[in-house]
């Protein structure tokens, strides 16, 4: 660009000079045409000068011809002064334009300029441009793997959604069939044995089944027991049924919080046997359903029965507690707290 406008200034000034030197050069022909006429009417006008000594007539052509030079000189120097002023005119001229061509040439350089700086800018732009290209090309690519990730994971879902589905569906049938085991339960035993209505367990004070700090079954009681035991387990492991459900029948001493935790647990896990040996030895129920589904357990004091305002109601406490447990029931159990639900 600069060695153009350079190229453009010496083209100019070269033009320029061409121009002055054609002017100068017309000037010196004129001049020495003037001065070649000048020194020949001297020439001349010596001549005549000395004709017209000897001669009138030489003397009026020397006349003639002084006044000839003279028009001649009045026209060539008005010619002169004219082309003067004509040179000093375009020389007026040429100053004019080469003020023009200097605002000429600094609009020019200051275009270029602008061009440089917004070419500058351009490849400024063009660079974040591939670069927001190139970023949002990634974009793209992470949100097509996002979208495979997140498709892969909807499946997952689905499938922990149905297999919940399920699992809420077996927890309510088996819960149904818990609930079914427990009316029946009630019905067989009628209002002569409270079966808890959440639990199906039944139970029985120890102040009826035992003295105070023994174990061994008092005979009155004994009656009682075997009809109830007979009933209860006649319901659980007589039916087909639900005898499929049923995982195992827990028969649980329990105690108050008098004495030590030990002597309690002894003391609990010796009624229970009690008991135990009593259902065994009566023939209530097949042995070996017994052997297979019935267990005993002492739990001394650790399951208190409390009263509406929280205090321990002792003479409950002190009790055998006969209770079922059906299939996987714990594994409900927590699947139903997780659900939120309540047995």
């Amino acid at each position: 660009m600069y060695n153009k406008e350079q190229k453009n200034d010496e083209n100019f000034w070269i033009s320029y000079a061409d121009l002055m030197a054609g002017l100068l050069f017309v000037f010196i022909l004129v001049v020495g045409a003037i001065v070649i006429k000048y020194i020949y009417t001297q020439n001349t006008l010596e001549k005549e000068k000395a004709a017209l000594n000897s001669s009138e007539e030489a003397k009026s052509k020397l006349f003639y011809e002084l006044a000839k030079a003279k028009n001649l000189y009045e026209t060539t120097k008005s010619e002169l002064d004219k082309t003067s002023k004509d040179l000093k005119e375009k020389e007026e001229k040429l100053s004019l334009n080469l003020t023009e061509i200097e605002k000429l040439k600094a609009l020019l350089l200051e275009y270029e300029l602008n061009i440089k700086d917004e070419k500058d800018k351009n490849e400024k732009l063009s660079t974040e441009l591939l670069d927001k290209t190139n970023m949002i090309s990634l974009k793209d690519e992470e949100l097509t793997l996002l979208a495979d990730k997140l498709l892969v994971q909807t499946q997952i879902h689905q499938k922990m959604v149905e297999e919940f589905d399920v699992a809420k569906l077996k927890i309510k049938n088996l819960t149904g069939i818990k609930l079914n085991v427990i009316a029946k339960l009630r019905e067989k035993l009628g209002k002569s044995i409270n079966v808890d209505e959440k639990s199906g367990a039944i139970k029985f004070s120890s102040n009826i089944l035992f003295d105070q700090n023994e174990y061994k079954l008092k005979e009155e009681s004994k009656k009682e027991l075997s009809n109830a035991l007979k009933k209860y387990l006649t319901t659980l492991l007589g039916d087909k049924d639900i005898k499929k459900y049923i995982e195992s029948i827990t028969i649980e001493g329990h105690t108050n919080s008098d004495g030590t935790y030990l002597s309690n647990l002894a003391l609990s896990q010796q009624r229970a046997h009690a008991v135990m040996q009593f259902l065994y030895e009566s023939n209530i129920i097949d042995r070996k359903l017994l052997s297979t589904y019935v267990n005993s357990s002492g739990r001394s004091s650790s399951d208190l029965i409390l009263d509406k305002n929280g205090v321990e109601d002792k003479d409950a406490s002190r009790r055998i507690e006969i209770k079922f447990t059906i299939k996987n029931e714990e594994a409900i159990k927590e699947l139903q707290n997780f659900l939120g639900e309540k047995k």
